[in-house]
């Protein structure tokens, strides 16, 4: 791995909730005032993605707030993002629901999923690598690794080989007697 894709991984959050457009979540946000930092709750109806993985994926977040549409953009891996809160899933037909910005009131409402489409937990747990990449190790090393594994495989096969030539010599055998 090169030195960005360790910078990459290492500033993505551990667990992070599956986003679809019309979720309805609750965004904590971490934010500085002065000297002092405060947690601010943002809830709202999830009405646009971008990207699947990575550092880049984002979501927009709209609310309605005194009877002004305020819509926030919020990296998911930011690290002044506390946590995502999903509460609702919704059913829609649309990936961008930006046709929500006309509708007021009860028109833009969104219909609750019935099940959620990953299940009860929908939450994207990152795996730490166990294996050692390739390009961590030597090329002898892999050299013989391979090495070994194709002995191994070699012996294996001469030996499901010679088992099964008795077998077919003693049904052809068997066959020509009978004819």
């Amino acid at each position: 791995m090169n030195v960005i894709d360790l910078l990459k991984r290492e500033q993505e959050k551990q667990q992070v909730p599956i986003l679809r457009s019309g979720d309805t979540v609750r965004v904590h946000v971490k934010v500085v005032e002065g000297t002092r930092e405060r947690v601010q709750v943002f809830e709202g109806v999830v009405i646009a993605l971008k990207g699947k993985v990575g550092l880049a994926t984002s979501f927009t977040v709209r609310r309605i707030a005194h009877g002004v549409g305020v819509e926030r953009t919020f990296l998911v891996h930011a690290p002044r993002i506390d946590k995502i809160e999903v509460l609702r899933h919704g059913q829609v037909r649309r990936a961008k629901l930006f046709y929500l910005r006309e509708k007021v009131g009860r028109h833009a409402r969104i219909r609750e999923r019935r099940q959620p489409i990953g299940g009860s937990e929908m939450t994207l747990v990152r795996a730490e690598p166990d294996f050692v990449a390739e390009a961590d190790v030597e090329p002898d090393e892999l050299l013989e690794a391979t090495d070994e594994a194709d002995l191994a495989g070699n012996d294996t096969t001469e030996a499901t080989a010679e088992a099964d030539e008795p077998e077919g010599a003693a049904a052809a055998s068997e066959s020509d007697g009978g004819a």
